[in-house]
């Protein structure tokens, strides 16, 4: 409990990979973000005590942010909610309670005594008469709720507001000024193992598509082909896109960077993560201990195009967006998607929009950048991962303009 009202509040962006934190105050009637840090997990940690890695990270993403002085607010994952845009009809204000909740025994797959149910109203329209009010309806199972609290918990953190990360996009998108009125804009956030879709149409979140599908599958591909480790491929990922994004845009790079060349294909140990991709998944044969010879590995790595290597996974991705799109457009009779603004680690990585823009026919696809919208920023020192990675602090950030906005 506090003894006085905080001030600032904390989005915490708990992920499969990273915990992504923002510090965010008011300053002469606008947002700031005060500071912002971003911990990788470790996933040799991960694997003998995850509840312990993710406190670990946690506590370190906020250490100099004095969290016991603010309102926190974290995230939940999009797939462990259930989300839903029910119309209702007709209902006087003082009955709207009510007859949202015999809308959610209609479209919550679970029994409501299993479920913390919450809901905002959207927007009002009228068929001929009839007066129609949409809803964002929003479910999760008590055992979700509770693991994400003993989680805190473990890291000792008070949490105030838990907020799903896929609706936290639509709110950092709002206070950065990226949404404009008459469009509509499709929001894809990539993480490690899961993304979500999600569509605002004159800035109102309109419908959220959670897909199985994440930055882990590229990784894999690049390990599978360079027979190295998942952490040496993730690295070789990540470099390859600060190269190549800082060195051209999606509308006029042409070819992917290559990633690192690797010569000589390192040693596999065999005492590597419980997570690293399985053997048979890579491609390395039945011994863990065996090395690939040199020739082999090296024309492989030497011959294939890195787009041809990244196309293969990426089309996966490609496949689920376009299902959404296609849905969206026509089975709820909404207007074409004018704009794809992209986050998540993957973002910055030019063949992904371009990927999209060509097989999913939207032209305009960008990189959601809240470092340039109207957000202050504060010492550059504090705010130095943002500036550097400000795609990946999308989710961090909206959950921390939703803690500023009940200040």
């Amino acid at each position: 409990m506090w003894f006085t009202k905080p001030q600032k509040s904390i989005g915490l962006d708990i992920g499969t990979h990273s915990v992504k934190a923002v510090l965010m105050s008011r300053a002469g009637g606008r947002l700031c973000v005060e500071d912002a840090a971003h911990v990788v997990l470790d996933r040799n940690q991960v694997s003998a005590n995850p509840v312990e890695a993710n406190a670990d990270a946690i506590r370190s993403a906020v250490q100099d942010m004095s969290p016991a002085m603010c309102l926190v607010v974290a995230a939940l994952p999009g797939q462990t909610a259930v989300i839903r845009y029910p119309r209702i009809a007709d209902v006087p204000r003082d009955k709207m309670s009510e007859a949202v909740l015999h809308e959610a025994g209609q479209n919550i797959p679970y029994e409501l005594s299993d479920v913390f149910l919450d809901w905002a109203p959207l927007d009002e329209a009228r068929e001929g008469e009839q007066r129609q009010t949409k809803v964002l309806l929003v479910a999760a199972k008590h055992e979700v709720i509770n693991n994400r609290l003993q989680l805190l918990d473990a890291a000792e953190i008070k949490c105030g507001i838990l907020g799903v990360d896929s609706l936290a996009l639509a709110d950092a998108a709002e206070v950065c000024g990226m949404l404009r009125e008459g469009e509509t804009v499709a929001m894809v956030n990539i993480g490690l193992t899961s993304s979500s879709i999600h569509f605002l149409k004159d800035g109102v979140s309109n419908f959220i598509r959670d897909v199985t599908w994440g930055a882990r599958e590229i990784i894999q591909a690049i390990a599978k082909d360079r027979r190295c480790s998942f952490e040496e491929a993730e690295k070789q990922l990540r470099m390859s896109a600060e190269q190549s994004h800082a060195e051209s845009s999606y509308a006029s790079q042409d070819e992917l960077t290559p990633l690192i060349p690797i010569e000589e294909p390192p040693e596999q140990s065999p005492g590597g993560s419980l997570l690293d991709p399985l053997d048979d998944e890579l491609g390395l044969g039945a011994s863990l201990g065996e090395t690939p010879s040199k020739p082999a590995v090296s024309e492989s790595a030497a011959q294939r195009n890195v787009r041809e290597l990244l196309l293969g996974p990426l089309s996966r991705l490609v496949a689920e967006v376009r299902k959404s799109f296609d849905f969206y457009e026509h089975q709820l009779y909404e207007r074409p998607v004018d704009r794809v603004l992209l986050s998540g680690g993957l973002a910055s990585l030019p063949l992904v929009g371009e990927t999209i823009t060509e097989e999913v026919g939207v032209s305009a696809v960008q990189i959601a950048d809240p470092t340039s919208g109207s957000l202050m920023l504060g010492d550059d020192a504090a705010v130095a991962t943002l500036r550097e990675h400000p795609a990946q602090f999308m989710v961090a950030i909206g959950l921390a303009a939703r803690g500023m906005a009940d200040l």
